[in-house]
């Protein structure tokens, strides 16, 4: 099934695919071309590594033309649910086909790239931090929670007892190594403010409220843009393209009955 669902994505783009211009195979007169299956394996590295991938993609490719062929020949295009399926298929390439060619011809500025690097960097901070925390539903669980470990109760333990954050829980509440600037504001200014190894709180976020304890710190060294680039560069792209839609959208006589 997955094979056949592979095969059936990489079918319907694979015009976007460069041409290897050589039939596999030929059924009934029809070929089947070596693009295809090109097209099926770049779009599946998995796929590509399995052994004899090459003559898996050409066989189903085979089954797949002779089954079209008997539909076609059993005139099961003419109905209803099948011209549904083949107006709706028809639709999502040519959306595709207007994306792609909308970001071919708007390429990403390499400055856009790189302020978008430098925001993700200053986001990150220079330092992370190795974190456990309690959470709890109500201030007053969370000033329960704080006396006993200032009368000397085991964080872990309380961790593992009343924390909702099951998760962490199970790990005596141990959140690992946090970057700031990932994380909800509340939550990020209290570890970057916490002295370690002593319990803070309650910090309230939109998940509850949190006893927090910073066990460690190190300085963070962000990746180079060179490692993140082509990750930029497409989520970049995708905001292009979202916004190339909200301006057709904004053009266009849109009537939608609720």
């Amino acid at each position: 099934m997955k094979l056949r669902a592979v095969i059936l994505a990489a079918t319907v783009s694979a015009f976007a695919i460069p041409a290897f211009a050589a039939p596999v195979a030929t059924v009934n007169g029809t070929p089947i071309d070596n693009s295809e299956v090109q097209a099926i394996m770049s779009m599946s590295p998995a796929l590509a590594k399995e052994p004899n991938a090459h003559e898996q993609v050409v066989q189903n490719l085979v089954n797949m033309e002779v089954l079209s062929q008997y539909a076609t020949s059993h005139n099961l295009g003419q109905s209803a649910d099948v011209k549904e399926r083949l107006a709706m298929a028809k639709r999502q390439i040519l959306a595709d086909a207007a994306v792609d060619q909308y970001v071919q011809q708007h390429p990403i500025p390499e400055s856009d790239i790189q302020a978008a690097y430098n925001k993700f960097v200053a986001a990150m901070g220079k330092k992370e931090y190795e974190v456990r925390h309690i959470l709890v539903k109500t201030k007053a669980e969370a000033d329960k929670i704080l006396a006993e470990l200032k009368a000397g109760k085991k964080f872990s333990t309380l961790a593992e007892k009343d924390s909702i954050d099951k998760a962490s829980a199970a790990h005596g509440g141990e959140l690992g190594w946090i970057v700031p600037g990932m994380v909800v504001p509340p939550f990020a200014q209290a570890i970057e403010t916490a002295p370690i190894d002593k319990p803070v709180g309650p910090v309230q976020t939109q998940f509850g409220y949190h006893i927090i304890e910073v066990q460690a710190t190190r300085a963070l060294t962000p990746p180079p843009l060179s490692a993140m680039k082509s990750r930029i560069k497409a989520q970049l792209s995708q905001q292009e393209a979202a916004k190339f839609v909200s301006h057709l959208r904004s053009q266009a006589k849109i009537d939608i009955t609720k």
